[in-house]
């Protein structure tokens, strides 16, 4: 059965809900709606709580990722219905379509997609905190919005949450100086704010051909120190990079991937893919539906036609984003990922279709900030709602944040230490 629930919605917790602005009309849907397929919304919000309920704006949602100036691959519909059916987690997430007020017609236009959670007790708050949906494999949390309408979608978003009677919006993980970042920061002028990360990112754009880049950018002694290792390497049998474009052999590519992704220490620690069913379901289904599309970029080295190692990127607009990569521990000491995405630099430039390439990485990353020279700055924002407690709420979640933060910092150092231990255990 689907729920419709309309709505002006009430704060909540003492919440006060801007006077100034005209309540927002609000539909909610947990099923696909019937009716959603033969005229357009009535509510100015649309608000998805499934998979299913997606499936009457599918072509909306891929409508408005083309004419938004920001990319995000995993916010386009066959990713984001994929995350909405098997990533879930514990609290559940709802994607939010923000429409433009009808034309004479009764028409509306999309402006804006943000999935997003709300989670009551937020470092202790009291008060529901909302976040724009960062998951398990999340990249980059950019929400989709319509050039042109940038600022106008925020607002919309930013007065649905004062109404539902949350204390904070969460904007995490998003790309500094693009289309949203500069209409937030022209939005936020308005609120109270506090910005709680900010850091870059490996990144490929540039105008040289491959050699020109690799000497531009890669001191001659790591190149020749490369250059051993790949001869090494491929002394072992036929070394062979490859580049799949289009071709029906997706699924067999992505079983590929998972195998080799779940024989290293990610199987072992039970991380892989491959070992966690809902994990292995949503990939598999965001790669056929990106190669459905054109969208997915597959890159390999293979050793005798094996792969030893493979990397799954995503086009988005005129830009890709290198998701993530496997490789055959067995080879450690050849270093086969930096090899691979050495090879990718020349294959990348080379493609029309790609001006630029999203490491997607994090930052200070080990093996991929060494070869790709280009940075792009990633930030996170937290924005007190119209809430009484709203700017209080603000410092403790900022400040908690940040200890946070400081903790995780602290245990990806030791984690990266105890991986090049292994990696230096295997190599001997």
């Amino acid at each position: 059965m689907t729920d419709i629930r309309r709505y002006p919605l009430l704060p909540s917790f003492g919440g006060a809900r801007d006077e100034r602005a005209a309540p927002l009309s609000v539909e909610t849907l947990n099923h696909a709606a019937g009716y959603a397929y033969d005229r357009p919304p009535s509510a100015d919000i649309v608000v998805l709580e499934s998979a299913d309920a997606m499936t009457p704006y599918l072509g909306s949602i891929d409508e408005l990722a083309r004419a938004s100036a920001d990319t995000n691959p995993q916010f386009e519909s066959a990713t984001l219905a994929a995350s909405m059916e098997y990533l879930q987690g514990r609290v559940a997430a709802r994607v939010a379509l923000v429409w433009s007020t009808p034309d004479s017609d009764g028409k509306r236009q999309l402006l804006g997609v943000f999935p997003f959670k709300s989670r009551q007790g937020h470092f202790g708050i009291p008060a529901p905190v909302w976040s724009l949906w960062e998951h398990i494999h999340s990249y980059t949390v950019t929400p989709l919005v319509r050039v042109g309408h940038e600022r106008r979608a925020i607002r919309c978003f930013l007065a649905f949450a004062d109404q539902s009677g949350a204390a904070l919006v969460r904007f995490p993980l998003f790309e500094a100086l693009g289309a949203f970042d500069t209409a937030l920061e022209e939005v936020l002028h308005e609120r109270v704010w506090r910005e709680t990360d900010r850091h870059e990112r490996a990144f490929l754009q540039s105008d040289l051909d491959e050699d020109a880049y690799l000497a531009t950018h890669i001191r001659k002694k790591k190149r020749k120190e490369f250059s051993r290792l790949w001869n090494r390497l491929a002394e072992q049998g036929d070394l062979k990079f490859v580049v799949h474009d289009g071709g029906d052999d997706t699924a067999a590519w992505v079983q590929r991937f998972l195998m080799l992704e779940a024989a290293g220490w990610k199987g072992k620690r039970g991380t892989a893919m491959k070992v966690r069913p809902h994990e292995r379901a949503w990939f598999e289904a965001i790669c056929a539906g990106a190669a459905a599309q054109d969208k997915l970029v597959r890159t390999e080295l293979t050793l005798d036609g094996k792969p030893v190692a493979i990397l799954a990127s995503f086009r988005a607009g005129a830009g890709l984003y290198t998701f993530k990569i496997a490789f055959d521990e067995a080879y450690a000491r050849y270093s086969p990922g930096t090899l691979l995405m050495l090879r990718c630099i020349g294959a990348f430039l080379r493609d029309d279709r790609i001006a630029w390439v999203d490491s997607c990485a994090m930052p200070g990353h080990p093996m991929i900030d060494h070869i790709w020279a280009q940075r792009r700055t990633m930030r996170s924002v937290t924005v007190a709602a119209r809430h009484r407690a709203g700017p209080l709420f603000l410092s403790w979640s900022v400040a908690a944040t940040h200890l946070a933060e400081n903790a995780r910092a602290r245990l990806r150092v030791f984690y990266n230490k105890i991986r090049k231990e292994i990696e230096n255990d295997q190599a001997d």
